[in-house]
């Protein structure tokens, strides 16, 4: 089994409920989404090369090509979004669990179906619900409500990244889907780096008057200048 990797690389999650937490992270290939805020373009397009410790491989690579380069005990799984490549996650998931590495999954929560393959592999999950004004792309709001369902019952929260275009009615929308599936969900409001954001801790009030847990943090690793 072979599939599309960016790279391999060992920080700091930046993001979301594990911020601070060392990891390594595997970054995978191709996108379906391709969001207008995206901050890693080059993972994309399922194609390029695999990059590691400043040298370049070919792809697509095998899973056994990248055990020795995965360091630490917590791993997050990244792209791109990895669900592309539900087969080959699969392989690298049971050979990392066979490590009794703690797996983390970051995905665009666009494809229930492939998650529900793989979700038992996974301690965390992100599902990172990409609305409309911020992503400049169809809503996908069905997806996510059915990857929601499915990753329910687990250690997950939602992911939405705001920018000045935001709109209220995304918002409400966000908060109706959790509280349908369970309302102790997190749900965390990830402003982009750098831009002018809509009021901030109105959103969370409003989104508080639903929901039992909601926390605004922004992308920790950018203001520390990591990776």
């Amino acid at each position: 089994m072979k599939g599309f990797v960016r790279e391999v690389f060992t920080s700091i999650q930046g993001e979301g409920l594990k911020v601070g937490q060392r990891m390594t992270f595997v970054r995978f290939l191709g996108c379906n989404v391709s969001c207008d805020y995206c901050d890693t373009t080059e993972a994309q397009a399922m194609e390029g090369p695999f990059l590691y410790e400043g040298k370049i491989f070919k792809n697509p690579i095998e899973v056994d090509f990248l055990l020795d380069k995965i360091e630490e005990r917590t791993v997050a799984i990244t792209g791109g979004e990895p669900l592309l490549q539900v087969y080959f996650l699969g392989e690298l998931c049971d050979r990392l669990r066979e490590s009794r590495k703690s797996l983390y999954l970051d995905t665009n929560s666009s494809l229930p179906d492939n998650l529900q393959q793989v979700v038992d592999y996974f301690d965390t999950i992100c599902l990172d619900f990409k609305v409309p004004s911020a992503t400049g792309r169809p809503q996908l709001w069905q997806e996510h409500e059915q990857s929601l369902v499915i990753a329910a019952g687990r250690d997950v929260f939602v992911k939405i990244v705001i920018n000045e275009n935001f709109l209220p009615r995304e918002l409400d929308t966000t908060c109706a889907i959790i509280a349908r599936v369970d309302k102790n969900i997190p749900l965390v409001i990830q402003p982009v780096f750098g831009k002018d954001n809509p009021d901030l801790l109105g959103l969370q009030k409003k989104a508080l008057d639903v929901l039992t847990d909601v926390r605004i943090i922004p992308q920790v690793h950018k203001y520390l200048h990591l990776r």
